[in-house]
């Protein structure tokens, strides 16, 4: 990848995806040092963008880049496990993804490691360690094991769940992801996919310790998001003030109605799924389980239609894994068939910058916003499988051309 300070770059003749609701339209952008210009004069480059689609910079909102394996992780040296995750993050940027929301399993030392220049990666929100009540999705350890706490997955850049039981276990471990640099909370309180014990209609949590989340959370200035795939934990989190979930994968009409009631943001991930039912052999899934990812895949989409009809604010996730996250753009790609390429499109970038608190610097391509773009060879208003299918031509971070041919 390229790295190239530029004071004036003009980009002339693509296609605009800005993601204001204004339809895609043919347009020259200016980007002066770090940001979206109006002004005219000469630039220090300028890239001819003729049959190209320029986009904002993607935003995963969704991300695990420190979840590299779904068993035996612990067993990884501290190094190994590092070196994944900065070629993680330096391959998720040149996907295109300026800004990844992590949500677990990283803490702020990666976040200063990359502001610092040591590595290149997209803007990291990290949630530090997610919360998991005892014994439900998240407690790794063996079902007869004495031990206290979770098997460790290489100490202080990745570190899996906090277990917690009651509000005051709850609010000592937000307090200490906010200690450890989180900008967020997550907190598991539904069942999980390829748990075992813990099936997805099963709600965890209390009303009260998903309260006791949140509060702690606002009172450090942020929020909390829920992995949450079915009704009742769902409805548990939306009583406690909880206004952000990831999934909402197998949901009825009153919960969907309730969500757009309230004003919440849905971040669905149909990206894992389609990697876990590729080859489920090599991510270990059991064959037992392999019905269940198959009514998942059908339930995520019936869900996502409806939520969409409904009007509820979907955001965009990939939720990958593993040591290979490569195709992160493939989330808007199996958005877009769901609910078009442009709604597809402002999931993952201008609702993904509000659900994360940035809007005001990035998320749209309008004067004033950080130079993040993404930029495609090709229309694609005319051929939208070229966001997903295939890699981008150039990657702009910061009015910094990160990739080009």
């Amino acid at each position: 990848m390229e790295e190239q300070l530029m004071s004036v770059i003009g980009l002339r003749g693509a296609t605009v995806f800005d993601s204001t609701g204004r339809d895609p339209h043919r347009a020259d952008l200016r980007l002066h040092d770090d940001v979206i210009d109006t002004g005219s004069g000469p630039a220090d480059e300028v890239l001819d963008l003729d049959g190209h689609t320029v986009l904002p910079g993607f935003i995963d909102a969704h991300a695990h880049v420190g979840l590299l394996s779904l068993y035996g992780q612990a067993s990884w040296s501290a190094a190994e496990q590092a070196g994944y995750v900065f070629r993680n993050l330096r391959e998720s940027l040149d996907q295109g993804f300026t800004t990844l929301r992590d949500l677990g399993g990283i803490d702020g030392g990666v976040l200063k490691a990359i502001k610092a220049g040591l590595i290149n990666g997209p803007r990291v929100h990290p949630s530090g360690q997610i919360l998991s009540q005892i014994g439900g999705h998240g407690d790794m350890r063996p079902k007869f094991s004495d031990e206290p706490d979770n098997p460790g997955l290489g100490g202080g850049l990745v570190r899996n769940h906090a277990l917690c039981t009651g509000p005051d276990q709850v609010r000592a471990a937000v307090r200490n992801q906010f200690r450890r640099g989180a900008t967020q909370i997550k907190m598991f309180v539904t069942g999980g996919v390829l748990s075992e014990g813990d099936p997805l209609e099963s709600p965890q949590f209390t009303v009260e310790e998903i309260r006791a989340a949140q509060d702690e959370a606002q009172s450090h200035g942020s929020y909390v998001t829920v992995h949450a795939h079915t009704d009742t934990g769902l409805l548990r989190a939306l009583e406690a003030g909880v206004r952000s979930f990831e999934h909402a994968s197998m949901i009825d009409e009153e919960t969907a109605s309730a969500l757009q009631r309230s004003g919440s943001t849905v971040v669905p991930t149909l990206a894992v799924d389609e990697i876990l039912a590729s080859d489920p052999a090599a991510w270990g899934v059991p064959d037992h389980l392999l019905d269940d990812l198959d009514h998942l895949h059908t339930e995520q989409r019936r869900s996502l239609t409806m939520l969409h009809d409904l009007g509820v604010s979907l955001g965009s996730g990939a939720d990958l894994i593993g040591t290979e996250q490569r195709t992160r753009a493939r989330q808007i790609y199996l958005m877009a068939k769901e609910i078009g390429l442009a709604n597809a499109i402002e999931s993952a970038t201008r609702v993904n910058a509000e659900l994360l608190r940035i809007s005001d610097r990035v998320g749209t391509i309008e004067p004033g916003k950080l130079a993040d773009l993404v930029i495609y060879e090709g229309d694609a208003a005319e051929d939208p499988e070229i966001i997903g299918t295939r890699p981008p031509k150039y990657v702009i971070q910061s009015g910094r051309i990160i990739r080009r041919p």
